[in-house]
């Protein structure tokens, strides 16, 4: 009975030992990690509006706090960012919008002309695809093709000459391609529900 008992006071021991650096490490970091999520945001939501991002933490909140305004759905929709322009007008708007990818989710920030016909941008928050493959949706080539395009979307191979409804697939990675594909025909079907 005591070994029984010795076992599960090491056991205890043992996990208290490991546990608690990992705990106070987390609690320790935990405000840097929410800042940097919050810059990350940011920095994808100024980019998917066309803007000129800068590459300080400060200065892009300043920016973000000067031209984005965070805006509520219709009731059981999600929230959206209004960007407004120079003069304080709308210039476009940017949804979030998450969808299946080949490993996890993809969560994508996509905008919008103040108009709802044409992309100026997409960035993508959120990815888990095969590196090398579909992780190359991260690439700046592969985000910059987007701007001045209209949906709906199809996609050509990679390297042949797209159409304004149309963007480069990534060579060997045509499940993730589909899947930012209908990612972003969903977001251009649903702009104009939720931003009028």
């Amino acid at each position: 009975m005591s070994k029984r008992i010795m076992i599960i006071v090491f056991t205890v021991l043992v996990t208290v030992v490991f546990v608690s650096p990992i705990s106070l490490v987390y609690l320790i970091t935990k405000p840097t990690v929410e800042l940097n999520e919050q810059v990350f945001l940011k920095r994808s939501v100024l980019y998917a509006a066309g803007l000129s991002v800068p590459r300080v933490p400060a200065q892009i909140a300043e920016l973000f706090d000067t031209r984005v305004e965070e805006k509520s759905g219709r009731p059981g929709t999600p929230p959206y960012y209004l960007v407004k322009g120079q003069d304080g007008q709308p210039a476009g708007y940017v949804l979030l919008r998450s969808g299946p990818g080949l490993w996890g989710e993809i969560t994508a920030a996509v905008g919008f002309d103040a108009g709802l016909e044409k992309l100026t941008g997409v960035d993508f928050l959120k990815q888990n695809e095969t590196p090398g493959l579909g992780a190359r949706i991260g690439e700046s080539w592969f985000r910059e093709q987007f701007r001045g395009k209209r949906g709906p979307f199809t996609t050509v191979g990679e390297g042949e000459p797209a159409a304004e409804n149309q963007f480069d697939a990534i060579t060997g990675a045509t499940l993730t391609s589909n899947f930012v594909k209908d990612l972003l025909n969903a977001a251009v079907g649903q702009v104009g529900d939720l931003v009028n």
